[in-house]
């Protein structure tokens, strides 16, 4: 028996030895730079593969850092390029990526900016975005992370594939839109029709109670509950709603196929 087992942990090292030889080491790389920023400066953003972070800071130009990452190896990791374009008015950060393999590289993505540039759009194709305490009506996308977004002055557009989607402390909110996991916004104000959906999870709404609304609730399989908010109810239906907030106006049409819907009161 200690025969057997001998040889069976002969096999394992040599098989885990063998592996190892097979598969390259993780290969990291830095970028990190500074750019000029006034208060006329648009910032778009965009990576492959990686998370993004925003926030502002009390420098005068924009802060760059980035981090490549590639789990097979120096040749593929240099097939990553981040090119920074300056163009009058406007900063445009994106990363391109020149080879063929499905797995691609990373890279994660933590910008700094003055409270005055303007950002305009965040995109990367699989991971979160994170944007805190700037300016812009923003656009974030990404095809699998969260999105968080928080104390922005500007209208917010945000969707993403997979994953959750919160938004709070902006001047207001456009559309919001997930295809798996829930939404958690406050509204505090909207300029035309709107439409807040998850394929698959729960939406939970804190709305200014000062609005002029036409709200449409409709959920598959859920329950849509309404908490310390007047409305004038024209449907009222266990899966389907429809309300007036004030004298009624545009339209905040709220959907999911799988979760509960809360509109609650915005203090």
């Amino acid at each position: 028996m200690k025969k057997y087992y001998v040889i069976y942990c002969i096999v394992v090292i040599l098989s885990i030895s063998f592996l190892s030889g097979c598969i390259n080491p993780q290969v990291t790389d830095y970028f990190n730079s500074y750019y000029e920023a006034d208060e006329n400066t648009h910032l778009q953003v965009s990576t492959i593969n990686g998370q993004i972070e925003i926030y502002n800071w009390e420098g005068d130009n924009i802060s760059f850092n980035a981090v490549k990452k590639s789990s097979f190896g120096r040749e593929e990791l240099d097939k990553i390029d981040i090119n920074v374009i300056q163009n009058e008015g406007y900063i445009e950060i994106e990363t391109t990526y020149n080879g063929d393999r499905s797995s691609l590289p990373s890279v994660d993505m933590n910008i700094k900016v003055p409270e005055y540039v303007y950002v305009e759009s965040a995109t990367t194709s699989n991971g979160a975005i994170q944007i805190t305490g700037t300016k812009g009506d923003i656009i974030a996308s990404s095809s699998n992370g969260a999105i968080i977004i928080e104390d922005v002055i500007g209208y917010v557009t945000a969707t993403t594939s997979n994953g959750r989607i919160d938004v709070k402390g902006t001047t207001g909110i456009k559309n919001l839109k997930t295809s798996n996991l829930g939404i958690t916004a406050e509204i505090y104000d909207f300029q035309e029709n709107i439409s807040i959906s998850s394929s698959n999870g729960g939406i939970n709404i804190y709305l200014n109670p000062l609005l002029n609304a036409t709200i449409e609730m409709t959920t598959s399989n859920g329950q849509i509950s309404i908490n310390e908010l007047s409305l004038n109810m024209t449907i009222s239906e266990d899966k389907y709603k429809v309300g007036n907030l004030g004298q009624g106006g545009n339209k905040i049409d709220i959907s999911t196929s799988n979760g509960n819907i809360r509109l609650n009161k915005l203090e």
